[in-house]
């Protein structure tokens, strides 16, 4: 049987052991397969193990073993994740030998970026006799505008409106960038919708995104100007300016510590026209200085929550002064 996202979202079906989730919108694979470990591990499947990703040459070996049992006779749950190119040979052959089936004790989720499956052959008649089948491809209009609704959710009405046009307008098709933004609207939220919907339309959501931009770019001119005006009407940094230079900083050290084979962009939420400048700045940073940004980053969140006493804007203006000195000390 094969579901779409859409109606798998709507009514949750898990009347299946094994699920096979495939298709272009990351996000969307990633939502399923969320709900699906968290209904299993209401069900006992506490050993949750994921294989592949960059390398799938001892797959079958690897599921073997874990169908064998534990010596506490714990029940798995394997995510075999498949991030791009076709379909790698090792996993079609471990569906086909169905190892797992009649097994009790192990639960499979294949996770596939493919965006098409060919439903005429074998192997795809092999995993419909077995599996949940889940396709999250490309979302028409009004299905992406209903996904964006649920994840604004903690908007009234009229924000709701508001916000929600702004966004889908902006990126209308961007999934990765529509979520983005409402975890920054979220992190903003408290309880003064007034507040929000004066500060952060006007002016904050502008500078926001790009103070991102001037931050890959090495823009630091660009960078001075919006600290600058945001300090004019913000008593301490606003939270989304720290999870953006907390994001850029996390990326470049993902970046700078895998292979450029495995960096997986979308994963780190980086349009394709940014990847470049995150590569760049990357390359332009040791992995110790990375280090000491991150536990500075640290130190200004909790400034601005109070939890330690010092001045937050005058901390982040010393943090981004101690990144620009180590760039150009590597540029």
């Amino acid at each position: 049987m094969e579901i779409t996202y859409n109606r798998f979202i709507r009514k949750p079906l898990y009347n299946s052991q094994h699920y096979f989730v495939y298709g272009e919108e990351i996000i969307l694979r990633d939502e399923l397969i969320s709900l699906i470990k968290q209904y299993f591990k209401n069900k006992e499947f506490h050993n949750v193990v994921t294989l592949g990703i960059t390398s799938f040459d001892n797959l079958i070996d690897e599921v073997t073993s874990l169908c064998a049992g534990s010596l506490f006779q714990e029940k798995s749950l394997i995510h075999i994740k498949h991030s791009e190119g076709k379909m790698p040979d090792a996993i079609k052959k471990l569906l086909e030998m169905g190892i797992f089936r009649n097994n009790s004790s192990v639960m499979l989720i294949v996770e596939s970026s493919v965006s098409k499956l060919n439903k005429s052959t074998k192997f795809y008649k092999d995993i419909q006799d077995v599996f949940c089948i889940l396709s999250c491809n490309k979302l028409d209009t009004n299905e992406e505008k209903l996904w964006l609704k649920r994840k604004l959710d903690f908007f009234d009405r009229d924000a709701l409106r508001k916000f929600g046009a702004n966004i889908h307008n902006n990126l209308n098709g961007n999934l990765i960038g529509q979520r983005n933004e409402a975890r920054i609207l979220s992190l903003l939220y408290k309880n003064n919708q007034e507040q929000l919907s004066n500060e952060v339309s006007v002016d904050l959501n502008f500078d926001i995104f790009e103070f991102e931009d001037s931050l890959v770019k090495k823009d630091f001119n660009k960078i001075d100007q919006i600290i600058i005006t945001l300090k004019k009407n913000n008593a301490q940094p606003p939270p989304p300016i720290i999870w953006i230079i907390s994001k850029v900083i996390t990326a470049c050290y993902a970046i700078k510590t895998a292979s450029s084979s495995s960096v997986n962009f979308s994963k780190l939420g980086i349009w394709s026209n940014k990847k470049s400048y995150y590569m760049n700045m990357s390359n332009s940073l040791r992995v110790e200085d990375i280090i000491d940004l991150q536990e500075r980053i640290i130190v200004l969140d909790q400034s601005v929550k109070g939890a330690i006493n010092l001045n937050a804007w005058d901390y982040l203006e010393t943090t981004i002064m101690f990144l620009k000195d180590n760039l150009l000390l590597t540029d």
